[in-house]
């Protein structure tokens, strides 16, 4: 069963490695000059979600991730890219190579420099940039990197699959494979536009069209303006009004606040965090500092920027277990597993993310709270818990 994956992109010294850092309590090369990673950097990141075990009255038992106090911490896997720099499409700075890390990505965070205070080769500025520049900037060279792979050697490949009178979805799938969708959402995406019947009559401008909805619906980016801690109020209006599913954040507070909890500075690594009498008067007044930011409306902490990423991902958490009645597998481990499921799938698609033989061999399913048969169609809620029966070589 595969788990969601989130990819970092942006410029160099745009803070991805700093969020990288706060998401996955993974400690980063991180400095203020541009390259400071230059490879991907890979790690875990905990989602919350409601647990079951509350219904049944009984400990559940994890097989990943961890469940705490009735929430269930289920495991997210983070990909920080190294920075693009202009030309990465086309291979400049090893862009093309980064961006190979996040083509089976459900998800893009797009991390940028909400200050201006860098310019697009991450280089630090004297005077205060747009940060509209390095968000279309960036946009541009991951679109165009999408869009350079889905028509290399289109006129053979086009010509080929015509021929074969396959669907238009099944064809584009042999284009797609590894890149984080099936077709299904191909078909989604043909349907909500104006793509002509054979592959050989595309255009520059279905490649266009096709790659704005692949970047829409199937694989969908979430932009996060860090350094947020150095704008004025006007600077975050300006963005807001700008972008969709944008939020802002302070990495550098993040990792302040981090640090000063492991050592007992603070309370706890919340938001509204008291001050320890350890602490000199330097260290609360910066603490104090970061407190009246995260005060502020706009101003959204890491572990709700992954509940932005499940909802723009339109995911429900979905447990499949072998035993509807207590709620175990075959081991009797409680609640072992915790899946992601797209809105609208049913209970065939659970079946097949739990194994693929497990999905052809499909018989019924079984309703864990009201113990009742359902069917293939059924569609599955939040928090449901499923048993798949199946027959099985």
């Amino acid at each position: 069963m595969s788990i969601v994956k989130i990819g970092l992109i942006g410029k160099p010294n745009a803070g991805k490695s700093t969020l990288f850092s706060a998401l996955t309590h993974n400690t980063a090369e991180i400095a203020n000059y541009p390259f400071t990673t230059i490879k991907p950097n890979v790690g875990i990141a905990l989602f919350p979600a409601e647990c079951p075990e509350k219904v049944i009255g009984k400990k559940c038992s994890p097989r990943e991730g961890m469940c705490r106090d009735g929430t269930r911490y289920i495991p997210i896997e983070v990909i920080d890219v190294p920075g693009l720099i202009p030309g990465a499409s086309e291979g400049k700075g090893m862009g093309n190579e980064f961006l190979e890390n996040i083509r089976d990505s459900d998800a893009i965070i797009h991390v940028f420099d909400a200050s201006g205070t860098s310019q697009l080769d991450g280089t630090p500025s004297e005077e205060k940039l747009d940060p509209l520049d390095e968000i279309n900037f960036v946009r541009k060279e991951l679109y165009d990197w999408f869009s350079s792979k889905l028509s290399k050697d289109w006129d053979k490949f086009s010509r080929k699959d015509d021929a074969s009178k396959d669907k238009l979805e099944a064809s584009l799938m042999k284009k797609l494979t590894g890149y984080g969708i099936d077709e299904k959402g191909i078909s989604e995406i043909i349907l909500k536009g104006s793509f002509p019947d054979k592959l050989s009559k595309w255009t520059e401008e279905n490649f266009s069209e096709f790659t704005n909805s692949f970047f829409t619906y199937a694989k969908p980016i979430l932009y996060l303006a860090n350094k947020a801690d150095l704008c004025s109020p006007e600077e975050v209006r300006k963005i807001s009004e700008s972008l969709e599913n944008c939020i802002f954040s302070a990495g550098e507070y993040e990792l302040a606040i981090q640090k000063a909890f492991s050592s007992s500075l603070i309370s706890s690594d919340s938001s509204d965090f008291q001050i320890s009498g350890k602490a000199t008067e330097k260290q609360k007044a910066a603490l104090e500092k970061i407190r009246i930011f995260l005060a502020n409306d706009y101003v959204e902490r890491p572990q709700n920027l992954l509940e932005h990423v499940v909802r723009i991902l339109h995911y429900i958490v979905v447990y499949p277990v072998y035993d509807e009645t207590h709620w175990t597998d075959k081991n009797g481990n409680i609640l072992p597993d915790a899946i992601m499921m797209k809105e609208g799938q049913n209970a065939l698609d659970l079946a097949f993310r739990v194994h693929t033989e497990i999905g052809k061999g499909f018989i019924k399913a079984i309703d864990g709270r009201t113990k009742m048969v359902i069917s293939k169609e059924h569609v599955l809620k939040e928090g449901d818990v499923i048993r798949i029966v199946a027959k099985t070589k």
